[in-house]
């Protein structure tokens, strides 16, 4: 599947679809805690977590957790 708009190339038919909101400015997914609104349910999901404190990636290390897994990485490195 390739996007009309920008010819990034995609396998399956769900990712465009979630692609081409970008560009459509469709923002479908409402934080219930805020005025906020994503294009993608995953953004939504780990913008959510700011305002829940959730933190379900934790160091293996010292056993601190982090919202996002990239941080955990960044400090376990």
């Amino acid at each position: 599947y390739v996007c009309d708009v920008c010819q990034k190339e995609f396998l399956k038919y769900y990712q465009i679809k979630s692609h081409l909101r970008l560009h459509m400015k469709e923002k479908p997914f409402k934080c219930e805690y805020c005025s906020r609104a994503f294009c993608r349910k995953h953004d939504l999901s780990r913008h959510v977590r700011i305002h829940t404190g959730d933190t379900p990636y934790i160091c293996s290390n010292c056993f601190k957790g982090f919202a996002r897994s990239d941080a955990c990485t960044r400090h376990v490195r």
